[in-house]
């Protein structure tokens, strides 16, 4: 296993906290590579725009 670089794990562990804040639920899961990385990103990105929209809605 390749240990990942400390600015990265920093990075994660701030959106961590900033979900834990905003009251978000989250599954924490390891990236086997960056390309799996990146997807899970952009798989997140798509989630919280789903919970933005809903938010919208439920103020509506």
């Amino acid at each position: 296993m390749k240990r990942a670089n400390p600015a990265d794990l920093r990075r994660a562990a701030v959106v961590a906290h900033t979900y834990v804040k905003a009251g978000i639920l989250f599954v924490p899961m390891p990236a086997l590579d960056q390309a799996d990385h990146d997807a899970l990103v952009a798989q997140s990105a798509d989630r919280l725009e789903r919970l933005a929209q809903a938010a919208e809605q439920e103020q509506s």
